[in-house]
């Protein structure tokens, strides 16, 4: 009999009670352990290592134990993983996509205790993913609870944790003055107006030996103590913690705790602050990077060039198109915040859109679907929180065409760069259109250019679509259950009706998610999946009948 070496995996969000005796991760271990001895018939061994994480998000594969565990299972030192529940090894569909490729290729199997399931069958990988989805819904919900509970604790003045700032100690969390240390950020703050600036009170603190906040670690390990940084002297120049106040995006509520500095003090501070940012930033953003330079034409095939003018003091930029000779159209010309904005925006949106995705990756294979959908979604929001050259080369990287006219704009992408490969699908083309509505207003002697925002539909699930399913699923449950001399004495036209219901609980997840969360095209409804004819069992076909429009 073949021996399979077991690896036993444990994890734990928190790392409360973790030093209690017997813990979590212990209650997990003995259960997957008795397990193991339940099928030591089967030739079940376990493996002396352990591989817990206690105090690491199922969100997240960046776990020392989980990394440990994958790093072994691809040395082929680990035939079956064992987990206490599915959701304790990821939360995660897109990580669960890369952890059963790392199984899959080294042929390790994994087994959850308290659920019953088969990787190797498509069954058995679709029951999966729909439990995924609703525990990865479950993490996002218990997070969106503890934010409405920050935002509530500090509406009411409440020290919600963090780094400590000079001047304050905890207890029993609250903020209280340390008087010494107040005094050094009112000295702080008297030197910057007298300064010429955050560089040069920076030097002269360090001269002085003024350093920031030492703050002792729950390890054992002290940081702080050190000359302060040109960013955290600003943070502390700006904190409006020191007016007694809480902040929380944006918005400041009286606090529970004591002001250390006067209100008349800190509007000086805080306007010499803009004033020399201001400063700055006129000498930083005069050439502002041109983040669709030579990525540009007009809709009559003429590239459009970055101009820059200025005016009553103000800097603007361009995108217009270099006439030709002999050329019979005028020179197009748009305000470059406005195109770019318009184009980013619409790549973004793009890349967002589950949906559309899905249709324009085309026959991957389902891992490297998700693999592929993961990483448009990753490169929207990169693109919502980067700016200038960093954009730019993010726009590189999609190999971006763009054709303005005067009615739309044309975007062409590459995708491979989601992918990694060639994709196999409409003509073999690895490069999608996005058409996004403008329209253009008159503004001066200029054509100024407007995004049509599309439409967003906030629409609640479509309630026939989710009781549908549900009867899919209990249609494919009484099947299961049912035996031959049950399936003989069933009148044939309700065994039909049952089979045909049943078929429907096969939908590949993506569409099942789209369906609950109420994000599935309009066009689809539960009449068109009722009389959906011989509806296949592959995904990506199944996405091709009912997602398209």
């Amino acid at each position: 009999m073949k021996q399979l070496r077991c690896a036993i995996y444990t994890r734990k969000s928190t790392d409360e009670g973790l030093e209690k005796d017997f813990n979590s991760l212990d209650a997990q271990r003995e259960a997957c352990a008795a397990y193991i001895l339940s099928q030591s018939s089967e030739g079940w061994v376990q493996l002396a290592d352990h591989y817990d994480d206690g105090g690491y998000s199922g969100g997240s594969m960046d776990r020392p134990a989980l990394q440990q565990l994958l790093g072994d299972v691809a040395a082929g030192r680990v035939d079956v993983v064992v987990v206490y529940k599915i959701d304790r090894l990821t939360r995660s569909l897109a990580d669960f996509a890369k952890i059963v490729e790392t199984f899959d290729a080294a042929d390790c199997s994994f087994v959850s205790v308290t659920q019953s399931f088969n990787t190797t069958s498509s069954m058995g990988r679709l029951t999966l993913n729909v439990l995924l989805s609703f525990a990865q819904f479950e993490r996002e919900v218990a997070a969106e609870r503890i934010r409405d509970k920050i935002a509530a604790s500090k509406k009411r003045g409440m020290w919600m944790g963090g780094p400590v700032p000079l001047g304050y100690e905890v207890r029993d969390r609250k903020l209280l003055v340390v008087p010494e240390e107040a005094a050094t950020v009112r000295d702080i703050m008297q030197r910057y107006l007298k300064s010429d600036g955050v560089p040069s009170l920076v030097e002269e603190l360090e001269r002085d030996g003024v350093v920031s906040k030492r703050r002792q670690m729950r390890d054992g390990s002290v940081k702080g103590g050190t000359p302060f940084r040109r960013g955290a002297l600003a943070h502390l120049l700006s904190n409006r913690i020191y007016l007694g106040l809480i902040t929380h995006k944006g918005k400041a509520y009286e606090g529970e705790h004591d002001a250390i500095v006067d209100q008349e003090l800190f509007d000086r501070v805080q306007a010499k602050l803009a004033l020399n940012q201001g400063r700055a930033r006129g000498t930083a953003n005069a050439s502002r990077t041109s983040i669709l330079v030579g990525r540009v034409h007009d809709d009559h095939g003429r590239p459009m060039t970055p101009c820059h003018t200025q005016n009553h003091g103000k800097h603007y930029r361009y995108y217009a198109s270099i006439p030709r000779d002999g050329s019979k159209h005028a020179a197009v010309r748009f305000p470059a915040p406005d195109l770019e904005g318009a184009v980013v925006k619409a790549i973004g949106s793009f890349l967002s859109d589950r949906n559309r995705l899905w249709l324009s990756f085309g026959e991957l294979p389902d891992a490297g679907l998700l693999n592929a959908v993961a990483a448009a979604g990753r490169l929207a929001s990169k693109l919502r929180s980067t700016e200038g050259t960093a954009l730019k080369n993010k726009l590189a990287e999609l190999d971006l065409r763009v054709t303005v006219g005067e009615r739309s704009i044309n975007a062409i992408l590459n995708l491979a760069c989601l992918t990694g490969t060639k994709i196999e699908g409409k003509a073999g083309s690895n490069t999608v259109e996005i058409d996004v509505p403008t329209t253009t207003r008159s503004h001066g002697h200029e054509k100024r250019l407007r995004l049509n925002p599309p439409a967003r539909s906030n629409a609640a699930p479509n309630q026939a679509l989710v009781d549908l399913l549900g009867r899919a699923f209990e249609a494919r449950d009484t099947l299961l259950a049912m035996d031959d001399t049950d399936v003989a004495a069933m009148p044939i036209r309700q065994r039909r009706h049952l089979e045909r219901t049943a078929k429907l609980s096969y939908l590949a997840p993506d569409i099942v998610i789209a369906i609950l969360d109420g994000s599935q095209p309009a066009h689809l409804s539960a009449r068109k999946l009722v009389r959906a004819a011989s509806l296949p069992l592959d995904w990506a076909a199944q996405r091709g009948m009912l997602l398209a429009n």
